[in-house]
């Protein structure tokens, strides 16, 4: 028999955590469920989907007995979700028969047995490094919206982690778009490319909101695991290599346009509407001051035409962008003014924050998107 007692909101907080990398598998079903494993004074929950395993630990009030018991995840989490927060009882039998004791309240229901439960993977030959929480949320923020979608190509579903000397690297692209996020870390010591799976590094950005300090990263040929605290992730990287994104970076794009950022967005939301769905054409008309944006959708006759100030060096240009891309964008920007730098009416445009002092921002971002061809006028 084992016993503990733990603060229910504390127990479904971690619970929380872990729960959302859990899937419904009718060939696998025990992974529906969260594994308890009470050993002295700790409580730790693991939660797995196969691919990618979440194991968090938690803090016990009192204990009696070790062991390990899979417990149905959405019903726990279900009933703690609906307690205040005051200490919860859990007794589990020899035979698997789990009860809750909490609030005045009685639950009780069987478990499964914890050898059917996955094994968390073991990870050898390690090789690891460390950077901020904040960098790394920053990082999937800004660049999971442009990977592929599996299907088409699933190496560019995952996003590309580079560990240079001085600086970590994140690159996400699926070839009509491209972002590139980079921050300055100290002497990692290595100089390494991994790929890793877009659905864990949201899972583990969910988690982390308002989590400080810095994140151990471990990985190897063909895992990864991100340790802070008293949580660790550890999942199967994508295997394959991953595009070139440098050679597709311009380097004579020497127009370059500077707006707010803000008034750009609610423009392209304001036309976006009138666009063909398919290809969310908008026209840029770009002149020293003035940019004109419009949208036109001709089996459906529509059209929507706004104009606003700009700074603009360079000829005029005439360009097309999926609206759909530069919304993307603008939204995952954070600076007031940014700038967009193109060549010509078939070259990608390159989009950049505008610091108030470039040398000193401790984050580097650039947004490459592909030009949409204009239809004739």
């Amino acid at each position: 028999m084992m016993k503990f007692i733990v603060s229910s909101q504390l127990l479904f907080k971690n619970l929380q955590n872990i729960s959302g990398i859990i899937i419904t598998n009718k060939s696998v079903p025990i992974v529906e469920n969260i594994l308890f494993t009470i050993k002295g004074m700790e409580l730790c929950l693991t939660a797995t989907d196969l691919e990618t395993t979440m194991i968090s630990r938690v803090e016990l009030s009192q204990a009696e007995g070790e062991g390990s018991i899979a417990i149905p995840s959405k019903l726990v989490v279900e009933t703690l979700k609906t307690l205040p927060d005051v200490p919860v009882v859990f007794t589990i039998s020899d035979e698997g028969n789990i009860e809750i004791v909490a609030d005045n309240a009685h639950y009780s229901f069987m478990g499964f047995d914890a050898a059917q439960f996955p094994k968390n993977p073991e990870m050898s030959d390690q090789k690891s490094f460390s950077m901020p929480v904040g960098y790394l949320c920053n990082a999937i923020s800004k660049t999971n919206f442009a990977t592929a979608t599996p299907d088409i190509r699933p190496v560019m579903a995952g996003i590309l982690c580079e560990v240079k000397q001085d600086s970590i690297i994140f690159v996400a692209t699926d070839g009509h778009r491209m972002v590139k996020y980079e921050c300055r870390c100290e002497d990692t010591g290595m100089d390494e490319s991994l790929i890793l799976p877009k659905k864990p590094l949201l899972q583990l950005k969910n988690v982390l909101q308002g989590v400080e300090g810095d994140i151990r990263i471990n990985f190897n040929a063909s895992q990864v695991s991100f340790t802070i605290q008293s949580l660790t992730v550890i999942s199967k990287l994508v295997e394959g290599r991953y595009p070139n994104y440098a050679s597709v970076i311009p380097k004579n794009n020497t127009s370059v346009l500077r707006v707010d950022r803000m008034q750009w967005l609610q423009k392209l939301r304001n036309i976006a509407m009138y666009s063909n769905q398919s290809t969310h054409q908008v026209r840029l008309s770009i002149s020293e001051t003035e940019m004109t944006l419009s949208a036109e959708d001709r089996e459906l006759a529509n059209k929507a035409v706004v104009t606003m100030p700009c700074q603009f060096s360079g000829e005029n240009l005439n360009i097309g962008f999926s609206s759909k891309f530069l919304q993307e964008f603008l939204s995952n920007l954070d600076t007031p003014e940014i700038m967009f730098t193109l060549s010509h009416s078939t070259g990608p445009g390159l989009m950049f924050p505008v610091y108030e002092d470039e040398e000193s921002a401790p984050e580097k971002i650039l947004m490459l998107a592909m030009p949409v061809m204009l239809s004739a006028e």
